[in-house]
C-alpha cells in the first residue's frame, strides 16, 4: 500500500473513532406506573384491543404487532386496530365511536390497550476540542519519556506511546440527545375504566423496530408485576 493510500485509509479510521466515540447511548425505561387496584377486575383479562396513537404508519404497525405478540405470549387473545379496521387514520374513527366500541364488543374483547407520545425532547450538546502541547518534528529523535535514550520516527511502541499521550488532540463534536415519553392505558371495555396507565422514557432510540420490540418487552413485564402484586 503506498503512501497516498495509507494516509487514506489511517483518516478513515481515525474518523470512524471519533462518530463512534460521539454517538449518544440509547435507553428504556419505565418511569411512572399507576394501578387502579380497586377497578381491576376479579378475574384475569383474556383479550386485549391494541391501538398505537401514531399518524405514521410504519410507528403504528410496529407497536401494535409487537405489543400483540408480547400479548399472545401470555395467554391473551390480541386484536390491533391495524388487524382490525385497516390503514384508516385514527381521526376519522372518532365520529363513528360507539359504532367501533360496538365493533370490539363483538370480538368479545375486554379491554382496550392504548399508546400514544405524549412528550418528545431534543438537546444538543457541544464538546469543545482538546489539545495538548506539540511541537512539530523533523525526522530527529522523540525526546525520552521516564529517562532512557531518545527514539526515532521510526522507534519503538514504548518511546511514540511516551511522545503520543502527551500530544494528543480531540476533535469538537456536537451530541444530540432525542428524550421520548411513551404513556400506555389500559381501559376495561365493559366499565369504561382507567384500569392501568404506565410512562416510559425512551432516550435515542436505535430504530423503530428494536425500540418497538424492547418497549412491548418491558410493559408486559410491567403488566405481570401488576398482577402479582394485586
Amino acid at each position: 500500500m503506498n503512501k497516498a493510500k495509507l494516509s487514506g485509509a489511517l483518516l478513515i479510521l481515525i474518523a470512524s473513532f471519533v462518530i463512534i466515540s460521539c454517538k449518544p447511548s440509547s435507553s428504556i425505561r419505565t418511569t411512572v406506573v399507576w394501578v387502579n387496584k380497586e377497578k381491576l377486575p376479579p378475574e384475569p383479562i383474556k383479550s386485549v384491543f391494541i391501538i398505537a396513537f401514531s399518524d405514521n404508519m410504519e410507528i403504528r404497525s410496529a407497536f401494535e404487532n409487537d405489543l400483540a405478540a408480547a400479548a399472545e405470549k401470555k395467554g391473551l387473545k390480541a386484536y390491533t386496530s391495524l388487524g382490525v379496521i385497516g390503514p384508516v387514520e385514527l381521526k376519522e374513527i372518532a365520529p363513528v365511536k360507539d359504532v367501533f366500541i360496538k365493533k370490539l364488543q363483538n370480538l368479545n374483547c375486554e379491554a382496550i390497550l392504548t399508546v400514544a407520545l405524549v412528550h418528545e425532547t431534543s438537546e444538543t450538546k457541544y464538546t469543545k476540542a482538546s489539545s495538548m502541547n506539540y511541537s512539530p518534528y523533523q525526522y530527529g529523535a522523540y525526546a525520552p519519556y521516564g529517562g532512557g535514550m531518545a527514539y526515532g520516527p521510526y522507534g519503538g511502541f514504548g518511546g511514540y506511546y511516551g511522545y503520543a499521550v502527551t500530544t494528543m488532540t480531540t476533535p469538537g463534536y456536537y451530541t444530540t440527545t432525542n428524550k421520548y415519553f411513551v404513556e400506555a392505558k389500559v381501559f376495561d371495555l365493559k366499565t369504561d375504566e382507567t384500569l392501568l396507565t404506565t410512562q416510559t422514557k425512551v432516550t435515542n432510540p436505535e430504530s423503530i423496530q428494536k425500540t418497538s420490540k424492547q418497549y412491548a418487552d418491558l410493559f408486559a413485564e410491567e403488566v405481570k408485576d401488576v398482577r402479582k402484586k394485586k
